[in-house]
This record gives C-alpha cells, structure tokens and sequence, in this order.
C-alpha cells in the first residue's frame, strides 16, 4: 500500500468504482464532502444513474468553504440532527423536503445505573482535550468552585491527560477525581453516576449523552453546535447552559450537589431517549431511503 496519501485516495477510488459497478445501487451515502463529489460524478457514469444522498455526521462549520458546494449538490441529505439540518439550510439546500432528519441509533437496553445516595458522583465519557473540541478545562475549572461533597470520574485518555492532571493539582481537586484511562466499552466501568456532563465546543451529535441517558443518567451540556439541544431537554433529562459560561455551569454543578436542584427520575430520562432506538432509526431510514429510490 502506497503511503503517499494521494496515492492512497485515488487506489480507494477504484476500488469503489469496482464496487459500485458491481452491485449496481439505487442509492450512494456519502459520509463527507469529497465522498459526494466522487459519488455525484461516478452516478453520472452508472446505467443506472444512482441518487446520492449525504450522511454527515459533524458539524458543517468544520468543511472548508470550497467544499461545501459539494454537500449542497447531493440529491437528499440524512441530517443527524436538527442543528445540521440549519447548517444545510444555509448552504443552500432549498428544498426542506430533501433533507430527512434521522438522528443517530442507539439500542436501548434494561440496564439503568444506580445513583449514589451520599455523595454526588459525576461522569465524564470522552477525548481529553484541554482547550479544544471537548473543553475539559472548562469541567475542571467549573468543579473548582462546587462545595460539598462529590467526585468525578473521567473515562478517555489523549495526549492533553497531563496538562489537565496539572490543572485538577492546582485547583485542589485532583483527589476527587478519578482518571479512568480509554475503555473500549466504558459502561462497564462505571458503576454509580448521577449525571454526565459535556462541556464540547461543538459536536456531531453528542451520542454519549444518549449513552447515559439510556441507562437513566441525567446529562449536563453547553449548548454547542450540533446535537445536545435535540437531546436534552430542560428539568425532563437534564440541563443546557450556554458554552463557556463556567458561572452557569459552576451553579448547575452545585445546586445538584447540595440537593436545591431535583434530578429526574431514572425511567424519565430513560423514556426521553427511546425516540432513539435502534429499531426506530431502522424503520424510519427504510421509509426515507425507500420514498427516494
């Protein structure tokens, strides 16, 4: 295999010209922008003359601006989330009856987490970026200045684990936290929660927050772009505050902590998720996929 990335892009596009001749579709997803370009140029040369639908599944904010003519030029769009299907709105996509809102699928199962009685016990299920994408300095930061008695447990690991491992030294948190490392299936580690929190600057979707909600964990999140708000819905499963706003999030943080804000019962959150399912999304994508053919 040729290491030379071009080289690598054009050998994976004949391989797929082989495929697609091969099985001969009615429809293309496309996951990302170049993928549409290559797809809606390769229909072009089909008998049949496939439809290409896009499948995105970040936010559109990321896609440089010469490429974003190429979502726009795709038959129909899957938007994962509400937030995505404004973003294709501004790209130009005219018609709202092209683009299908779908969300992403997840299989709900009877597991739900216990919740510790004494202390307050929060998760965090992710990347460790300091001052990125994730924004955990923000969690850190806003944790700082919760009294009372919690902890928190952190599963994901990145090369930022350090530097946030100093920030937690010098805010005098570092021994309530418990730093987890990666787990290819978190889950199984974390026994007793009382709510997730996500501090991201932006998002595809958010999934872990469904992750943890299906198994009756309330969810604290900043309000980014895209996913969260389609998810959490005030006082029903959890709490939005807006990004960066560490006062908000601090007073979140310890109103949960000395008992003045009430957490939803664990079958409520969970009910609030089941929208999600599996066998939903499976159901719903069939129709979509079916009307366009």
């Amino acid at each position: 295999k040729s290491s030379n990335k071009i080289a690598k892009y054009l050998e994976s596009a004949v391989s797929t010209s082989i495929r697609l001749k091969k099985y001969n579709p009615d429809i293309i997803l496309a996951a990302d922008e170049k993928a549409i370009f290559y797809s809606k140029v390769m229909s072009r040369l089909m008998s049949k003359k496939p439809k290409v639908g896009s499948w995105i599944h970040f936010s559109l904010t990321s896609i440089k601006p010469l490429y974003k003519k190429f979502i726009a030029s795709a038959d129909f769009h899957l938007a994962i989330s509400s937030g995505i299907k404004e973003q294709l709105i501004e790209l130009g996509v005219n018609s709202k009856a092209k683009i299908h809102l779908v969300y992403n699928p997840i299989k709900i199962g009877d597991i739900m987490l216990e919740r510790p009685e004494i202390e307050t016990h929060f998760v965090y299920v992710g990347r460790l970026i300091y001052n990125g994408q994730k924004r955990v300095n923000d969690l850190l930061q806003a944790l700082s200045q919760v009294k009372g008695e919690w902890k928190l447990t952190i599963i994901g690991d990145s090369k930022d684990k350090d530097q946030l491992i100093e920030q937690a030294e010098a805010l005098k948190i570092n021994d309530k936290i418990i730093w987890g490392g990666w787990k290819e299936e978190p889950w199984k580690y974390i026994n007793k929660a009382s709510v997730l929190v996500l501090t991201s600057e932006y998002e595809g979707f958010g999934m872990v927050l469904v992750e943890a909600m299906s198994r009756g964990i309330p969810c604290i999140s900043s309000d980014c772009p895209v996913g969260p708000s389609d998810i959490i819905h005030d006082n029903e499963n959890g709490w939005l505050y807006p990004i960066g706003d560490l006062v908000t999030l601090s007073n979140l943080l310890n109103e949960i902590v000395n008992g003045s804000r009430v957490l939803p019962s664990k079958i409520q959150v969970k009910e609030s998720v089941e929208k999600f399912d599996t066998k939903i999304f499976i159901n719903n994508l069939n129709k979509i996929l079916r009307s366009e053919i």
